[in-house]
């Protein structure tokens, strides 16, 4: 199992709903959480099943800053039910908070998303679905509203194109603007 980067398709198809655990999903979600806990990320990262190439409505993520050692969390079925009305680009309104995709090596960019949403999906316990409903605010809000993009076929440069939003491109250690706008169409 792997990463897939764009412009491969299955960035663009929608996710369909996981219907029962078996004992593939099991070792699928296994190989998922083994990929997010070696991706290096201090901050925070996560990771959508249509990223290495299986359109399940699976994402997880692994959010902790002050446990190295912290385990990914999955969410399976997810739907945001409630959100706030206000978008934010980040807490520092003068600096904006770069999204980058692990789909999209090197590119990086603002992106408005909501402040806080409450979400319901599944998780498994002890071998079955358990329904689960919480709300994630700030820095795990966007995590989560980036990855539910992923299962619905959404990458982040799409909302660069929407509305205007500059793209920045990791050259040398430095983010520089990617001026031919054309190029994010492609993806």
């Amino acid at each position: 199992m792997k990463i897939i980067t764009i412009p491969h398709p299955t960035l663009r198809d929608k996710a369909e709903r996981v219907q029962k655990i078996t004992p593939e999903f099991i070792k699928f979600l296994s190989e998922m959480k083994g990929i997010l806990s070696n991706t290096e990320n201090p901050k925070g990262v996560g990771l959508a099943a249509p990223q290495v190439d299986v359109l399940n409505r699976v994402f997880l993520t692994l959010i902790d800053d002050q446990n190295p050692k912290a385990i990914p969390q999955e969410f399976i079925n997810p739907i945001i039910k409630k959100h706030s009305n206000d978008y934010t680009f980040g807490p520092d309104p003068e600096n904006p908070r770069l999204e980058g995709c692990l789909s999209m090596p090197g590119l990086y960019g603002p992106v408005p998303r909501w402040e806080w949403v409450e979400l319901e999906y599944q998780a498994i316990y002890d071998g079955e679905f358990v329904d689960k409903k919480s709300r994630f605010d700030g820095f795990h809000a966007r995590v989560i509203q980036h990855e539910i993009d992923h299962l619905d076929g959404i990458l982040f440069t799409d909302y660069s194109l929407e509305y205007d939003l500059p793209v920045y491109v990791e050259k040398k250690n430095e983010l520089v603007e990617l001026t031919d706008r054309g190029a994010l169409e492609l993806f």
